[in-house]
Order: C-alpha cells, then sequence, then structure tokens
C-alpha cells in the first residue's frame, strides 16, 4: 500500500470514512479521480499519490454513507483501467491477511482431508471464476462504463427538474409542515392519555407472559434446537473462513505480487536453515530396538526340546 502524508489515517480517531483506491492509470488527471467520486457525497480532503505502476488514492468522505456508495464503484473504468475502491479498513485489513497468506503458502500445503475443507477449497475455486468472468464480461460489454454514463445523466435531468419545478423547496416546505403537525398531534392532552394507557396494558401483558416464556425458553426441546443450530452455525462459519483463506492464498498466487513475494520467501536463508534443520533432526531419531522374547516364550522352547 502507498504511504500517504497529507491525510495520516494512523492519528486518526475515526478511518470509517475513508476510501482506498487502487490501480488508477498514470493517464487519469487528478480532476478526473476527483469529479467520478463527487456524486458519492462530499469529499472533504483527497490525497492521490504516485506508485510504481500508476496512482492511488484516499478519499475522505463527510459520512459513512457515502464510503458504501464509493464501494459500488469497485471495478469500474477510468481511462484504461478498472480501478479498485475498497474501504480503507477493508485494505488495511487484506494487506496483512496477503502477507501472512504468502508466508504460509511457501511451505507445500497438505491436501485437504475433511469434508468441510474439500467444500471450502470447491467454493473458493468456483469465486475465483466467477470474478474472472465478471471482469472479463465488465471489459468486454462496457457494463460499468454505461451505468456510470447513466448515473451522470440522471443527476443533469434531476438537477435541470429541480430547478424548473423547484421540487427540492417543496418538498422541505412539506416535510416541515408535516413534521409541525405531528408534534402537535404528540402533544395533545388525549393522544398522551391514551398512549400512556395503552403502555400501561402493554407492560402488564409482558409481566403476565413472562413466566410462560421462561418455561418455553427452558424446554428440553428448545434446548435441542439450539444444540443444532449452535452446531449447524459453527459448521458454516468453518466452512466460511476455510473458504475465504483459501481463495485469498490462490487469488494471490496468481497475481505477479503474489508469485514474487512466495519466491522470495522460499529463497530467503532462514527458510533454508529450517529445512536442513528439520532434516537433521530427522536423522538423528534412534530406530526403535526389537523387543526381546518373553519368558513365556523361553520355557515352550525349552520344554519342546525336553521332549524331543
Amino acid at each position: 500500500m502507498a504511504t500517504f502524508k497529507k491525510i495520516d489515517p494512523v492519528n486518526m480517531a475515526e478511518t470509517a470514512n475513508l476510501v482506498h483506491v487502487f490501480n488508477i492509470s498514470p493517464e487519469s488527471t487528478e480532476k478526473k479521480i476527483v469529479d467520478f467520486f463527487q456524486y458519492c457525497g462530499d469529499i472533504i480532503e483527497y490525497e492521490i499519490v504516485e506508485v510504481e505502476n500508476g496512482f492511488e488514492a484516499l478519499l475522505l468522505f463527510d459520512k459513512a454513507s457515502s464510503v458504501d456508495t464509493a464501494v459500488l464503484l469497485n471495478n469500474s473504468r477510468i481511462d484504461d483501467r478498472n480501478i479498485i475502491v475498497k474501504k480503507y479498513d477493508d485494505a488495511v485489513k487484506e494487506a496483512a491477511e496477503a502477507a501472512e497468506a504468502a508466508a504460509a503458502d511457501a511451505t507445500p500445503a497438505a491436501a485437504p482431508s475433511s469434508g468441510a475443507s474439500k467444500l471450502a477449497n470447491f467454493i473458493a475455486d468456483t469465486m475465483i471464476k466467477a470474478e474472472t468472468l465478471s471482469k472479463s464480461v465488465d471489459t468486454k460489454l462496457g457494463v460499468t462504463e454505461k451505468f456510470q454514463l447513466l448515473v451522470e445523466e440522471s443527476k443533469k435531468l434531476g438537477k435541470s427538474i429541480d430547478a424548473k419545478y423547484g421540487v427540492s423547496e417543496k418538498t422541505a416546505k412539506a416535510t416541515t409542515a408535516i413534521n409541525t403537525k405531528i408534534d402537535e398531534f404528540k402533544n395533545n392532552e388525549k393522544v398522551s392519555a391514551a398512549r400512556s394507557a395503552g403502555q400501561t396494558r402493554v407492560a402488564a401483558a409482558k409481566t403476565a407472559a413472562q413466566p410462560t416464556i421462561e418455561n418455553i425458553k427452558h424446554s428440553t426441546t428448545v434446548k435441542k434446537i439450539q444444540d443444532v443450530y449452535t452446531q449447524v452455525k459453527d459448521k458454516v462459519n468453518e466452512v466460511t473462513q476455510e473458504t475465504l483463506k483459501i481463495k485469498k492464498s490462490k487469488t494471490l498466487k496468481l497475481s505477479p505480487e503474489g508469485a514474487a513475494a512466495i519466491a522470495e520467501t522460499q529463497a530467503a536463508p532462514e527458510g533454508a536453515a529450517v529445512a536442513a534443520e528439520a532434516k537433521e533432526s530427522a536423522a538423528a531419531v534412534p530406530e526403535t530396538p526389537a523387543e526381546p522374547a518373553t519368558a513365556t516364550t523361553t520355557t515352550e522352547t525349552t520344554a519342546t526340546t525336553a521332549q524331543n
């Protein structure tokens, strides 16, 4: 990940409003990048830094909902590249996990033996194929580009209609009037008395029903259902975590950066030293001596000789 100086996430109390954009073309201008994300929400601050193969950008929005909208633009096309858009926190987490996966993949992994591992491996392969197909279709048909054009045209049309008919102003006035009526209704004495009486009846009904609810919650049938649900949930979580781990591992292997990281780890002197040490330890283990003949066997042999 690139290092940003103008925006320093390390010293920020909250990073939920940050978006990290990767794979930006060297042909893309600062204005084009900022304008592309402007409709997601108000951008308080941004920073664009040059990296080895283009640019990376960090955008600070005014609220988290704008970040959710910006992430939807992932894999969109700007100039000659499909950009990668992630929440800053997710990008940091994935970078750390990718580094761990690279270190783990430096040694040959054992073939999956359990049914859960086999299922996770299959799902991971399917997800990778689906993502590859999706990117291919988007590149071929220009779905993202057409969507962006439609969004921009819709924004222009909305502004034009609003300016012509004053929709925003009329909506604001109507909302104010409705809120005023609601406040008057809430503050009405009869309404307040009815609401208070209703709340009292609801509270009494809850109190009366509480013993029955407790009996049901602690019944044998409910306990069995809870146990089965817990087992199924744990199994699903196990398969899900294994699937994500395998997918990230295989995706990393397919990328040039992942292949380079694995090759570098395998070629490191520490890796060779560990392998040599393991080999020496295996050679130093003494063979288990054969067990001596038992007393019973010796006695039987002596008796047989005496008879002969």
